[in-house]
């Protein structure tokens, strides 16, 4: 779900980028709005990983005493892994089918315990997304070598930047967008001054934290003016938000 809600939103962003589009007079105003600082951004809340089509699941369990034959419980005390179907579900030994998609992995067990508990006397379940196709972010825009990159190879904004190959020269870092779902799946948006993190400051930038799913986009200056590149881009992004349900609040420190 995740990836096919990535995969909207860069081809919508690919469109735009081939469109050409007029002055969209608020956008300056609304470039203020939503520029949030480093500091700010690591205090909102993180959503929580949820499981998708597609993810792997380490399921286990303790051997407990069961009304199935003995020999089972070998099996039973063992980390198993199983693959979330396209619909969202996967089957599991006496439990049968399990809606997986868009809960917890604590979910997932509580689910899990509560269908095992007919068969086990402490059906003690625990549940890790072993490997995710969409445990991606997407770095696109006015970098080197645009594209999605593991979340597991880059933790933070910067490291994922460094990973792009950089900004181009043509690239506006003052106005670095950064696309975040929320915990009820909707995309917020953010901006953030990446130039700052050249200068030396006393005590040193707060990292900027990389979350599952996140989109950022670095724009181009326009004749060498930042207010333009950042009209630019919120006409391109601005008539996709309302087709892809993008809230954009206002986060300000």
């Amino acid at each position: 779900m995740i990836m096919k809600k990535l995969l909207i939103v860069l081809s919508a962003l690919f469109m735009a980028a081939c469109t050409p589009m007029g002055s969209l007079t608020p956008s300056r105003a609304g470039y203020s709005d939503h520029l949030i600082s480093p500091q700010a951004l690591s205090r909102l809340p993180v959503a929580p990983t949820r499981v998708q089509a597609g993810d792997v699941l380490r399921i286990v369990r303790d051997a407990q005493e069961s009304a199935v034959d003995v020999r089972s419980l070998v099996e039973d005390s063992q980390s198993q892994t199983y693959t979330v179907r396209p619909d969202g579900s996967f089957s599991y030994r006496y439990a049968g089918r399990i809606d997986a998609a868009g809960k917890t992995p604590d979910e997932v067990a509580k689910l899990l315990r509560s269908k095992l508990e007919s068969t086990y006397r402490e059906p003690g379940v625990t549940v890790n997304i072993a490997a995710s196709p969409s445990s991606k972010v997407v770095i696109g825009g006015a970098v080197r070598t645009p594209g999605p990159l593991d979340i597991n190879a880059v933790a933070t904004l910067e490291q994922g930047l460094f990973a792009a190959g950089g900004f181009l020269p043509s690239a506006n870092p003052a106005s670095v967008a950064l696309l975040r779902m929320n915990e009820g799946g909707v995309y917020q948006l953010y901006y953030l001054d990446m130039s700052t993190l050249i200068k030396p400051v006393s005590g040193g930038h707060v990292a900027v934290s990389l979350q599952r799913g996140d989109i950022v986009f670095v724009p181009k200056s326009s004749a060498g003016n930042a207010a333009d590149g950042v009209d630019l881009y919120f006409n391109q992004l601005l008539p996709f938000t309302r087709a892809l349900g993008l809230s954009l609040n206002k986060n300000i420190e």
